[in-house]
């Protein structure tokens, strides 16, 4: 990816999708978790792996070096080991395939990159610099941390959970349009976090048979 291009952003459904982890050091061992929250089928391989990746069940281990057979039926390549020479490689060979690959070593190598990301529950605010600066991109999602509290948590899973039954109940996309411009504002989310849900209830009772 050039210095000048623009990048895409996404968000990926990895559920069971066979993602590699090439490095199992800290880096690797970051890489590894993440694609495991997302539900991936993980595999590292490394001669040498963290302890925090010995004792994970949800990691596939490969106790060796890199393999080109290593990425038969990958879906997603992360090189993460402290070394230029070896990530190169597994970039190489990675593209020959026409499976993407992140290269924690460089950016400007890499198919993709991974943002800075801010979790509350089913909320996820992702910050990029595309490569330029992470540690602009870390002071940033320090700062969301602080300011996006569990409040934000509990808001969109009010507002899945409504779903269903606002369109079961609302027949007209009108109706719904003003169901849900009544129910998504901020003086919702204050009295969430104030921990005033009774009220919310209520209000979104009414408004659903009113």
């Amino acid at each position: 990816m050039g210095a000048q291009s623009t990048a895409y952003p996404i968000f990926l459904n990895l559920e069971g999708k066979p993602c590699l982890v090439v490095g199992g050091g800290a880096v690797g061992e970051r890489k590894a978790l993440g694609l495991a929250e997302s539900g991936a089928n993980v595999t590292v391989v490394s001669p040498e792996m963290t302890e925090r990746l010995k004792a994970e069940d949800r990691v596939n281990r490969v106790d060796r070096n890199f393999d080109a057979a290593d990425l038969d039926g990958q879906v997603l390549v992360f090189a993460a080991t402290d070394s230029e020479q070896v990530n190169g490689h597994v970039v190489e060979v990675s593209r020959a395939r026409g499976i993407w690959v992140n290269d924690a070593t460089s950016a400007d190598r890499s198919d993709f990159i991974l943002p800075a990301t801010v979790r509350r529950g089913g909320l996820t605010i992702a910050i990029s610099t595309q490569g330029g600066s992470p540690a602009y991109a870390k002071l940033l999602k320090e700062m969301l941390e602080s300011e996006f509290g569990d409040e934000h948590a509990e808001m969109v899973a009010l507002l899945a959970d409504l779903r269903p039954r606002v369109r079961a109940t609302l027949a007209s996309p009108a109706d719904r349009r003003n169901f849900w411009d009544r129910v998504v504002t901020e003086e919702t989310l204050s009295l969430i976090k104030c921990g005033k849900m009774d009220i919310v209830t209520e209000r979104i009772e009414q408004w659903l048979s009113s």
